[in-house]
């Protein structure tokens, strides 16, 4: 696929970037975010020329690799196997509508944890994609400074702060990378006049979307969008840093799964050892670093912590516990009715308050599977309920 000349003389456009982190977008995913003085309508006009991008399920993207392979995130994977099954649906836009294609196998990383740097999933398709051509592998392992385009499915809002729009519109953003690691690329959300023409990040409904690196004009897919940290104003706002699943130190796992995948139809979907028990682990995430040349915004005091029974990425300040984002995925569902966005707080659990998060991991672990909790939190200055069954 061979972008439009306009849209090309911006991707090529000099990059002024740093780097930090997202939830699994958590947050898992995940808008796209844009920036506040460009027209909306140019980020749709970018989403549009990659049609590779598709809709898994009801909250998450992927990118078609293979005429019937289509590659996202873990938690996403797992997320919509476990809520249904194994049975749902990826939609890829063709002409003026959408086509529904079945997933026939979910094989999740075998070495996949959430947050984790082996956050990234193939589904198989029950059968080939047509009128689309997949995109190749990113297999250079030369991604720092790159620039890149990220494509999602999710809400949007500007860099500035405010609601999030949901309208699920395909839209593309460009960025830099900022920092590499055996597991990640990172790049950050920067204010104008730095960044780029178009510049943006991700956001909640973004998860496991493609970030593409252009070779030779055609985009080739070089991270998997899993986690984001806040930037000053909140998620998908300035400052705010995202961490897609590095593509080129995953290309032989990749490669080697669609040309020989394994027999079973659902592969790593269930808990890890460990896991299985409906019990909180709360596991640290990315640690937030400037790139060089670049000044840190926002986001919170340290890493944030993922609550895993919950679905919630939490972190203490100022004597607070406070929501930082989300995995859609794994949100239970009367979590879920609440629409809890960041800053949420959790005051009590039970009618008891919450003091820190060893607290609340201690009792939470404590409540036998099938007794009834409920948690309160603080939203907007709202008292916000929710009864449920832990699992």
């Amino acid at each position: 696929m061979i972008l439009r000349p306009a849209i090309l003389v911006l991707l090529l456009t000099p990059l002024f970037v740093e780097a930090t982190a997202a939830f699994p977008l958590a947050y898992p995913e995940e808008c796209i975010a844009i920036r506040h003085d460009r027209d909306d309508a140019d980020y749709v006009a970018l989403g549009e020329q990659f049609p590779s991008v598709g809709k898994v399920g009801r909250g998450g993207d992927g990118t078609l690799i293979a005429p019937q392979w289509v590659l996202t995130a873990g938690h996403v994977a797992r997320g919509m196997a476990r809520r249904s099954g194994g049975a749902f649906p990826v939609f890829f836009a063709i002409d003026d509508g959408e086509v529904e294609y079945a997933v026939s196998q979910v094989i999740v990383h075998p070495d996949f944890v959430p947050m984790g740097g082996h956050d990234i999933a193939l589904l198989k398709l029950d059968r080939p994609v047509e009128g689309i051509a997949p995109v190749a592998l990113y297999t250079a392992h030369d991604e720092q400074g790159k620039p890149i385009v990220l494509v999602g499915h999710g809400d949007t809002k500007s860099g500035n702060g405010g609601e999030w729009v949901v309208d699920r519109k395909k839209r593309g953003a460009t960025n830099e990378i900022d920092r590499v690691t055996d597991g990640h690329i990172t790049f950050t959300f920067d204010a104008p006049p730095a960044g780029t023409e178009l510049e943006g990040t991700a956001g909640p409904g973004d998860s496991g979307g493609p970030a593409f690196i252009l070779v030779d004009d055609q985009p080739h897919l070089a991270g998997v969008s899993s986690l984001g940290q806040p930037g000053a104003k909140g998620p998908g706002t300035y400052g705010a840093i995202e961490y897609f699943v590095r593509v080129s130190t995953h290309h032989d796992w990749i490669t080697e799964t669609m040309q020989n995948p394994p027999a079973e139809r659902l592969v790593n979907v269930e808990n890890a050892e460990g896991e299985s028990d409906g019990a909180v682990v709360v596991r640290e995430g990315p640690t937030r670093r400037g790139a060089a040349g670049r000044v840190g915004r926002g986001g919170p005091a340290g890493p944030p912590a993922h609550v895993e029974g919950l679905g919630l990425l939490m972190i203490e300040r100022n004597g607070a516990i406070q929501m930082v984002g989300r995995i859609d995925e794994l949100v239970p569902p009367e979590l879920n009715a609440l629409n809890l966005r960041p800053p949420a707080q959790l005051r009590t659990l039970d009618g008891t308050a919450v003091t820190s998060l060893a607290d609340f991991q201690a009792r939470y672990n404590a409540i036998a599977p099938g007794t009834e909790l409920v948690l309160m939190f603080d939203h907007n200055g709202e008292k916000k309920e929710a009864r449920m069954t832990k699992q």
